[in-house]
């Protein structure tokens, strides 16, 4: 098995002999062995142990076994305790998934703070076969049916050529010590179940059941390669980013046979489930304004365009300008003169700054959201129009409309900052004092 290891390691290009590697180690089987081989590699690493305390005694044992084994070897060893029933009490979140996060979290830390290369954990081929069985069972794509990866960026599993069997003969062969999890005896915990009911079904009834398996995850691996190819292209042509989110053409989507599957690629990172997807798709024939909601993203069905953006604002949403102001740098940069009008003074035609009658205005100013029904005089109107025609009429996005900012000056309307200013406001001839404010990056009027 050394040599199967060693080979494994070069075919898969997993790190560099010369890198440090931390080693996930349980105390288990599977992760004893992947200890010992490292041993016997020479390769340069170090090993981190984590206590769950959810075994009582039982981890507490774990962790002294671990303890004993590297101070014998002489091996660096790091090892944390985690409250984890209230971490994951706090979260709402499953016993699993909050032992899943506090260790990657505790490893991914590790790493950064002792300059390791990689992280080791000794995911096997029967793991391969329990999780291909596990996502089945979930209705998850292509993608969840591919398999465990050799490498995920700094991640690796060195031991993923061997079965269980081959771990547990090699063990015993040359006498390497673990210990033995009772809770992977209970078979009321899915993966489990499928280990020691679902899988040995299968093997009586193929005795090649397990390599066949295998092959077949390694093609769906290879189609998945490709599948992910088709997605970045239509990905490219569909999707536009836009300093505030993104936007999906609803026409490259609505054209293709697989709307569904390829909507799900274009959402999955962004928290949007399968059912969501169906809803959206849905709604594409639809009168625009529908939304959808994940924790950290929102969707909104658009005229031609599905809109995406997140849901967090890092601003409040009133800003007062007092008289003498100079400048602001939230919610976006100004720059905020006071200027006499004289024979040299020039109006400004970049959009981004504005000049205003000072004496017409009342202090302070206000920069806010603006607000359904108001309305104003677009500059060289004689009549008043709602902001939100004003805004339909020059085809503003959702997300436009609803990061437009205007200034105010009691409970009128004196600029759609950065788009049109306020006729009751404007310079006129008798006008002595000037007022200009200056957008200084256009990209952070939000």
């Amino acid at each position: 098995m050394l040599e199967k290891f060693l080979t494994y390691i070069r075919k898969e290009d997993l790190f560099d002999p010369l890198q440090k590697v931390l080693l996930a180690v349980s105390g288990g089987l599977d992760s004893m062995v992947m200890l010992y081989l490292f041993q016997k590699a020479g390769y340069d690493f170090s090993v981190a142990h984590c206590n769950f305390q959810l075994r009582g005694e039982e981890s507490d044992g774990d962790e002294e076994f671990v303890v004993n084994y590297c101070d014998e070897h002489n091996i660096r060893l790091f090892v944390n305790r985690f409250d984890t029933l209230e971490y994951a009490r706090q979260e709402g979140i499953s016993i699993e998934m909050a032992a899943r996060d506090l260790r990657y979290s505790w490893f991914r830390k590790l790493m950064d703070d002792e300059k390791f290369d990689c992280l080791a954990t000794a995911h096997h081929q029967d793991d391969i076969m329990e999780t291909f069985f596990i996502n089945l069972g979930r209705g998850t794509g292509i993608r969840g049916l591919s398999g465990i990866k050799a490498k995920s960026g700094k991640l690796i599993r060195p031991i993923l050529f061997a079965d269980r069997l081959s771990i547990r003969n090699y063990a015993a062969l040359h006498h390497i010590q673990f210990r033995e999890d009772s809770s992977n005896s209970d078979t009321s915990i899915q993966r489990n179940f499928i280990r020691h009911k679902i899988l040995p079904m299968f093997d009586e009834f193929h005795p090649s059941f397990r390599k066949n398996i295998i092959k077949t995850i390694d093609n769906l691996d290879q189609t998945e390669m490709l599948f992910q190819q088709k997605i970045d292209e239509i990905k490219a042509d569909a999707v536009t980013e836009h300093p505030w989110g993104d936007t999906i053409r609803i026409s490259a989507i609505e054209t293709t046979d697989a709307a569904r599957t390829i909507l799900f690629e274009l959402l999955r990172e962004k928290g949007f489930s399968a059912e969501q997807v169906d809803d959206i798709i849905a709604s594409l024939d639809g009168e625009s304004g529908k939304k959808f909601y994940t924790s950290t993203h929102r969707l909104v069905k658009d005229r031609d365009e599905l809109i995406v953006t997140t849901v967090e604002n890092d601003h409040p949403d009133l800003f007062y300008i007092e008289e003498g102001c100079i400048g602001i740098e939230n919610p976006f940069r100004m720059k905020i003169e006071q200027k006499v009008r004289n024979s040299s003074f020039q109006f400004s035609r970049n959009p981004l700054v504005a000049d205003f009658d000072f004496n017409k205005l009342e202090f302070p100013l206000l920069l806010r959201k603006w607000q359904e029904g108001e309305y104003f005089q677009p500059l060289g109107m004689s009549g008043y129009k709602k902001l939100s025609d004003y805004f339909i009429d020059e085809k503003y996005s959702i997300p436009e409309k609803e990061n437009a900012w205007i200034l105010a000056s009691g409970n009128k309307v004196v600029w759609i900052v950065g788009k049109r200013i306020d006729d009751r406001f404007k310079i006129e001839e008798n006008t002595k004092n000037v007022l200009r404010i200056s957008i200084l990056k256009e990209v952070q009027i939000k």
